[in-house]
């Protein structure tokens, strides 16, 4: 949620089922014009020793799509509030935890090693945040995991803490990579990972030690800006002549914060790096919030989205998917 509360001006260092018919004609609203893959979508919260592990995977099994409270989960309420004070009225808020969402909530996964693709989440966020994407790649074929964000239990209130805290998520994605191969058919040979903002750090240390990584997406992420290069490089897993995966970075030059500096992307050793720059986005379209602003124009007003902004946003997501089948077998 860190990157809603950045476009609503918040400044931190930190219901009934509904019938599914089958893919690629049931998308739901919240997905505007984003088509599903072949596949239908299971989504399971695993509960693990080192902490939560979120699931989306492919499935040939129907039933009852999921709605976005549902991801939300006990921050509900927290959410609600918050959205009131920022001038959203209570039948908005109510649609937008009521909306339904693709996946359904634990049928069998099919008997099938699909590739493997962790996401990363963002400063402060969970799983709601990406859970369109994340539906998304699974309903073509990849088997999808991420963690909640470690902001949530120590604030981001330094930047000396960022390698800390990016190493501390790196080590969440990996320790997830064994909770999902026992628990389904994955291919765990060929990994992606797609992070959002701040966890785009994560992502790029998972890749530094872990040769299994084959492709890296970063969503407006912190690793295209010169914000806290220095502590990343002091992570211990931070390795300067790593040979890395291609590396697909989406930027967009709107949010002062996120201002553009490619200096650190440039002096990795990637088999490709490809700077692509997005038109009509904030730093908050490169979330769930980004296709919400399509259906609620309140929301849209509130995270300056434009009538140019869902066409991008749907464009990001079929380019990381695209961009993960290339390099994911």
């Amino acid at each position: 949620m860190n990157a809603l509360l950045l476009a609503l001006g918040v400044f931190v260092s930190t219901a009934p089922a509904v019938p599914r018919t089958s893919p690629q004609n049931d998308a739901p609203p919240l997905w505007g014009d984003l088509l599903p893959g072949p596949y239908h979508v299971g989504y399971a919260r695993l509960e693990t020793p080192r902490g939560v592990v979120h699931s989306w995977y492919p499935t040939s099994a129907g039933g009852s799509h999921l709605r976005f409270r549902d991801y939300v989960g006990e921050a509900s309420d927290q959410l609600a509030s918050f959205l009131a004070q920022n001038g959203l009225g209570t039948s908005t808020i109510d649609s937008l935890l009521a909306s339904p969402l693709y996946a359904a909530s634990s049928p069998r996964p099919l008997d099938r090693a699909f590739p493997l693709v962790l996401v990363a989440q963002g400063n402060g966020e969970d799983a709601a945040d990406q859970a369109v994407l994340c539906e998304y790649l699974a309903s073509q074929g990849f088997v999808v995991a991420s963690t909640p964000s470690p902001m949530l239990h120590t604030p981001l209130e330094r930047e000396d803490q960022v390698g800390a805290l990016a190493e501390a998520q790196a080590s969440d994605l990996a320790a997830a990579i064994a909770v999902l191969a026992a628990r389904q058919p994955v291919d765990t040979l060929h990994i992606g990972i797609v992070g959002h903002s701040f966890g785009a750090r994560a992502a790029l240390l998972l890749a530094m030690r872990d040769p299994r990584v084959r492709a890296v997406v970063s969503l407006d992420g912190g690793i295209g800006t010169a914000t806290a290069v220095e502590p990343l490089r002091r992570a211990p897993s931070f390795r300067a002549d790593a040979s890395l995966p291609p590396l697909l970075h989406f930027y967009e030059e709107l949010d002062a914060f996120m201002t553009p500096d490619f200096t650190l992307l440039r002096s990795l050793h990637c088999a490709d790096l490809v700077l692509t720059r997005v038109d009509e986005m904030h730093h908050v379209h490169f979330t769930t919030y980004g296709f919400a602003s399509a259906v609620f124009p309140s929301l849209a007003e509130v995270t300056h989205a434009t009538s140019g902004t869902p066409g991008s946003v749907r464009d990001v997501a079929e380019r990381t998917a695209t961009f993960l089948r290339r390099h994911l077998p």
